[in-house]
């Protein structure tokens, strides 16, 4: 009975068009009531994963956005200090390797304390402020980096 086994209502539900995320011209799985497909898409909810045993990634997500480190190569510093500078909450968590998922193919992803994604990379982008300020509603309607 689909009603009793809503997992694509509880899970699934995507952000399409919001201002406030930066997409990168991958589309959200198709949504429906009864099933859901994790994914890292921004604008969907960030998959479950355990950050270790009792701790799940949603009970660490901090206040306003953060950043989560697949890689601890990957340099989250110019994303923090552009946050900082906006007055925008940006934490930091490092991900053990082997932790996450397979939908969680990309080095960096910024959720938002809503745990749905707001932004990922391979690397932080070449203007991080211009990232903050779009994802705080700041930039010109319409943009997308």
């Amino acid at each position: 009975m689909q009603q009793l086994d809503a997992a694509g209502l509880n899970f699934g539900y995507s952000y399409n068009a919001s201002p406030i995320i930066s997409y990168d011209g991958e589309p959200a799985p198709d949504y429906t009531m009864g099933s859901y497909s994790p994914s890292t898409v921004p604008g969907c909810r960030a998959p479950h994963l355990w950050l270790e045993p009792g701790v799940s990634l949603y009970d660490r997500l901090g206040r306003g956005y953060t950043l989560l480190r697949f890689d601890p190569a990957a340099d989250g510093s110019r994303l923090v200090s552009a946050a900082t500078a906006a007055g925008v909450p940006l934490e930091i968590i490092d991900i053990p390797a082997g932790a996450a998922p397979a939908p969680y193919r990309h080095r960096l992803l910024i959720c938002r304390e809503d745990q749905h994604g707001a932004w990922r990379g391979e690397q932080a982008p070449s203007d991080p402020a211009a990232l903050i300020d779009l994802l705080r509603g700041a930039a010109a309607t319409g943009s997308r980096r």
